[in-house]
This record gives structure tokens, C-alpha cells and sequence, in this order.
């Protein structure tokens, strides 16, 4: 079998140099990286991992828990996360807990048993992980998406309840009053309640009342947007706009709308959360709160291995620029001469 020492003879480097590479590739000009990856092919050298875990005491992993697969915004958060830690010799070890609360705490506990060397959490209910797994995070740990001033583990977000804010904001100046939010489980997500707690502001602000019918909770998916739209729409005085808490929903949130005889925004104004990469390919194109996720993912990484590899000099939390971006689902209000709630949409 071949060892470190073959493979430095073959390469025409010291052995010090083969180690670096195999440790630390980020450090090693990529002249002599071509020729040592060269010689390990060539002479079938083959790294031995559990070795390296053993003496290093560590396992060059980063825990990455989010609540989803399906939701795109995840999907582009988790590549600017892996990019970085790629970059810096770090492989990524994923785990989906289905927007499932409970399953959160089994999976952080899971990582931490395969040795991961820092963690970054996208869960329900920071402040619950915080009180129930404290005591297990004793290495960096970084919670994505969500924003805690002042809290002991690190942060990387937007502001939420700002972004609910604009959004509700931007209904506002085109003359809804009758403005609806389908909210994608507060017991799911904090970031839904903090763009709800936005809205509420906004609407305090304008000086007009919180009607609670107004506001359905529904499970986060596209199939559960039917029955929460019907609900609205099947209101004496429904709503003339919907603020929808992701992209996903307020695309659901469209086409039950079009299942149901209306027509998006001459009937109902809709607006998104993310800016997914389809929210601008949709029929209309989507108006929603943009998040720079795969810049959040790459920080977040940042955030925790700097963390990891300088000495953790206590928790950091970043807070990255929104932007409402105005497509062509929101538009004024067009007052009708027969309310929608006569129609009787039927619920499932």
C-alpha cells in the first residue's frame, strides 16, 4: 500500500508538503496540488481518513440543518454555504427535519454524535433550541435566517419583521385596506411570525385595525394554499390583497385564486417572500422580498468556521439588506361592484 512518503518522491515534494495538501489544499500553490494529486493517482495512494479524525480531533464537517428540500431558498442558501466550506476543506453534512419542531433537536444531536466540527441551524424556534440543546453546543454553532440580537450563538439573517413591514407597506400605498396574510405555520417557523409581527406594525401604523380573519396559518407547501385561500376569499368583505409569508405560498396563493374565477392583480393583489428563482418565470411575475440567501449561506459558513479555526471570540450576528422587489402580481386597487364573498368559493 502506498504511504505519504511514495507519494512525495513521486511528486518531487517534501513530506511536510503532502501533508499540508491533505489537510489544508487552501494552502498549497496549485502547481504543486496538480502534481501531488498526479502522484496519488498514479501510485494509488489513498488517504486515510479515521487516521487524520484521530490525530487532528477533528473531522473537517460542517452540521447543516434546514427545514426543508422542496423550498428552493434553501437550496440556494445551502450552495453558498457549501462553496465556502469547500473552499476552506470542508465537506457538508445535511439533514431535513420537514419543518417537524421535534425532529430539529433529534438531528442537531445526531450531527454532534458524527463529530461535526461546527454547526448552522435554520430551526422552528431558535430560542427553544438554545434552552434545550445549550448544553450540547460546545462547538461554533450559527443559526441561518434568523436574526437574534444579543442571543449567546451566532446569527446570520435579514430582518424579518422589517421585511413584513415592506411588504405590507407596499399594499398600503396601492390602496389595500383589505389586506390579508397567508402564514405559513408560526409554530414551524419564527421567521413567519416575525414578517406577521411586520405586518401588524405596519397596519398599526397606517392607523387601520387588525381584523384576525385576515390571518390563516397554514402548513408550508403549495397544497395546503387552497383551503387557506378559500377561507379568505369566503369572507363577507374579503380581501383585496395577500401578503403571503414565502414565495411558494404566494404562488399556491395565485393559482387558487385562478382555480376559483380571479384574476391576479386586476382582482387580488399578491405579494411573496424569498425571490426564488421561478417567482419571476410565474404568471405574473411575483412581487416579493428578496433575501441574498446564498450570501446568508456563505456567511454563515464564514461565521463558523472562523469561528472554529481563529478561537471563538464570542457570537456575531449579521443582519444583510432586503429589497422589495415590484413585479407584476400587486397592483392598485380596483374597487368591484359585487363583493367576492358572494361567489362562493368552495372549500376542499
Amino acid at each position: 500500500m502506498a504511504t505519504i512518503r511514495d507519494v512525495a518522491a513521486l511528486a518531487s515534494v517534501s513530506i511536510a508538503s503532502v501533508s499540508r495538501y491533505l489537510n489544508t489544499p487552501e494552502k498549497v500553490r496549485q502547481a504543486t496540488a496538480e502534481r501531488i494529486r498526479a502522484a496519488m493517482k498514479a501510485c494509488g495512494y489513498r488517504f486515510n481518513y479515521a487516521a487524520k479524525v484521530l490525530s487532528t480531533q477533528r473531522t473537517k464537517t460542517l452540521g447543516l440543518v434546514i427545514p426543508t428540500i422542496t423550498n428552493t431558498v434553501f437550496a440556494d442558501s445551502t450552495r453558498g454555504l457549501q462553496d465556502e466550506a469547500t473552499r476552506r476543506g470542508y465537506q457538508v453534512l445535511l439533514a431535513n427535519a420537514d419543518y417537524d419542531p421535534a425532529a430539529e433537536g433529534r438531528l442537531i444531536r445526531h450531527l454532534l454524535e458524527r463529530q461535526v466540527d461546527a454547526l448552522v441551524m435554520t430551526v422552528s424556534d431558535p430560542l427553544a433550541i438554545m434552552a434545550r440543546e445549550t448544553p450540547a453546543l460546545d462547538i461554533p454553532s450559527v443559526f441561518l435566517y434568523s436574526t437574534l440580537a444579543d442571543a449567546p450563538v451566532s446569527s446570520v439573517g435579514i430582518d424579518n419583521e422589517k421585511g413584513g413591514y415592506d411588504a405590507t407597506a407596499h399594499l398600503l400605498d396601492l390602496g389595500h385596506e383589505r389586506l390579508a396574510m397567508l402564514a405559513g405555520s408560526f409554530a414551524a417557523s419564527d421567521r413567519s411570525r416575525h414578517r406577521y409581527e411586520g405586518y401588524r406594525r405596519c397596519l398599526r401604523q397606517r392607523g387601520l385595525d387588525h381584523d384576525p380573519s385576515l390571518v390563516v396559518q397554514a402548513p408550508f407547501g403549495l397544497e395546503h394554499c387552497r383551503e387557506a385561500v378559500s377561507r379568505l376569499m369566503n369572507r363577507a368583505a374579503p380581501p383585496t390583497a395577500i401578503f403571503a409569508s414565502n414565495d411558494l405560498m404566494a404562488i399556491g396563493a395565485m393559482g387558487a385564486l385562478r382555480a376559483f374565477g380571479l384574476t391576479v392583480p386586476q382582482d387580488v393583489s399578491v405579494v411573496g417572500f424569498d425571490d426564488v428563482t421561478f417567482a419571476s418565470y410565474v404568471t405574473p411575475r411575483l412581487t416579493t422580498i428578496r433575501q441574498p440567501v446564498y450570501e446568508m449561506g456563505r456567511l454563515a459558513a464564514k461565521v463558523a468556521l472562523d469561528a472554529l479555526e481563529g478561537g471563538d471570540a464570542g457570537p456575531r450576528h449579521l443582519i444583510l439588506e432586503h429589497e422589495l422587489v415590484v413585479r407584476e402580481s400587486t397592483a392598485p386597487i380596483r374597487r368591484m361592484s359585487a363583493g367576492f364573498g358572494e361567489r362562493g368559493f368552495p372549500v376542499p
